[in-house]
Parts: C-alpha cells; sequence; structure tokens
C-alpha cells in the first residue's frame, strides 16, 4: 500500500484498496460509488491532489462542466467527458453521514493507437482479395468511426466495386476483391479515438506469358517436342550424306 493510500484511507469503505479505473485519452471515464445505506446523507466527490469539489448531490459543483453524475439507484458514479492525462489521480465519493464515509477510485489515463498486421509492406497478388484490419490498442470503449484512406483519399464513402468497408468492437475491416495494380498504394486507418496506423500495399501484376508460348523461344519446349526436332534434323542430316546410287550405276 502506498503512503497516499494510507493518508486517504476510508473511515468505512468496501474495499481494503481504492479501486483502479482505467480510461483512455479523449474518451469518457466512469468512477463507480455505489451506497448501500446512503441513510440520508448527501453524496459529493472530491478531487484528491487539489480537494477540489466537484459534485454536490447530483448536481456539478466544479466549473469544469466535464464533471457530472450518472445517478441510477444507489449507484452515483462520477463521469469525466474527455478526459486528459491532468484527470488521472485519486478521487473521493464521500456521503454526509456520521461518521462520514468515503470510497476512493484511482484513475489512470492510456494512450489509444491503432496496428495494422502486415505493416509496413504488405504484398499481394493482382486478382486475389485483400483484407485490411485496423485493430485499436489500449482501448478502452469502440470507436464511433474509422475512416480509411487512400494516398490520402478517403475510400469509405466510394462506390468502388469490391471495395467494402465494416466497423467492429476492436476497429475495422477494410476489404477489395479482386485487386488490380490502382488498388496498390498507401493506406491509412484513422480512428476518431485512436492515433492513425498506415501499411503500403504493392500489387504483384500477372507475369507475362514465355516468349516460348508465342513461338520464339526454344528453351521452354518440351521434351517431346525437342526429341522430335532432333530427330527430324538428324535424318535430313543423313539423307543429305547418302550417295545417289543411281548416279553410280547407270543403266
Amino acid at each position: 500500500m502506498t503512503v497516499e493510500d494510507k493518508e486517504f484511507r476510508p473511515e468505512h469503505d468496501f474495499s481494503s484498496s481504492p479501486k483502479d479505473i482505467l480510461a483512455q485519452k479523449g474518451g469518457t471515464a466512469t468512477l463507480p460509488c455505489k451506497w448501500l445505506d446512503q441513510g440520508g446523507g448527501i453524496v459529493t466527490w472530491i478531487r484528491r491532489k487539489d480537494r477540489q469539489l466537484l459534485t454536490v448531490g447530483q448536481n456539478t459543483h466544479s466549473v469544469d462542466k466535464r464533471f457530472m453524475i450518472k445517478h441510477v439507484n444507489s449507484d452515483w458514479s462520477l463521469l469525466i467527458n474527455k478526459v486528459t492525462h491532468e484527470d488521472a489521480g485519486l478521487y473521493e465519493c464521500q456521503i454526509a453521514t456520521h461518521p462520514v464515509q468515503q470510497y476512493f477510485v484511482r484513475l489512470s489515463i492510456t494512450d489509444a493507437y491503432s496496428i495494422i498486421p502486415g505493416a509496413p509492406d504488405l504484398h499481394v497478388k493482382q486478382g486475389s482479395n485483400l483484407r485490411l484490419e485496423c485493430k485499436l490498442m489500449s482501448a478502452t470503449e469502440p470507436p464511433l468511426f474509422v475512416f480509411w484512406y487512400r494516398n490520402s483519399r478517403m475510400i469509405n464513402y466510394d462506390l468502388e466495386p469490391g471495395v467494402k468497408v465494416g466497423l467492429n468492437k476492436a476497429g475495422s475491416i477494410l476489404e477489395v476483391e479482386k485487386t488490380q495494380p490502382t488498388h496498390g498504394g498507401n493506406y491509412t486507418c484513422s480512428p476518431n479515438n485512436a492515433r492513425e496506423a498506415y501499411v503500403m500495399v504493392h500489387v504483384i501484376e500477372e507475369e507475362e506469358k514465355p516468349a516460348a508460348m508465342h513461338g520464339g523461344d526454344r528453351r521452354n519446349l518440351s521434351p517431346a517436342i525437342l526429341a522430335s526436332n532432333f530427330l527430324v534434323s538428324l535424318l535430313a542430316a543423313v539423307s543429305w550424306r547418302i550417295p545417289n546410287f543411281t548416279s553410280l550405276y547407270p543403266t
């Protein structure tokens, strides 16, 4: 237990140590405070690092209107909208009874970011399907939207055949059917609540047919064809060397 925990140990708490809550920067933090027996006392929230009174009952006392109460039955949760790293620290939920009841919550803030598996370079064969996944990391809430860009052009709402974009709890999926060389380039996924991620997609074009297929290269001919051509050449050479017996024995 830290010195901070000992200094602000509740007189009547429901746990041996402050409850830890993790929220992501820019999101909403929910600090729980549930009293089974309120006893008619007024519930207040206090920020311990500067002893700032944030709420009284269901009203916001602070000039910072990002703080508000979510009251449902015995739950007096403190909501902090658009949290920043400065919001991290110890908070006290207090009920004015005798003796005073206290409940502590420690808030930590994380920076959410996104990744695209396969980055920084992804190679795909022309004509095959491409699937890019934008995954949110260190996030405590799903994104409201994820924008996809190809070479700085947003493609979420393009009516491009074979291109689909979907949203899920972990991020977003971009799918391209039967990729063509025009589908290559730099792809960016940009969630509303996390750092962007990038990947360079290289479309490998189909190789041209060997010249032998067009009749120009003998190296790619089959063994059977090569043997047949050799035999024809050999017979031609032998027949050229056999003398004409009719000229030796004139009639």
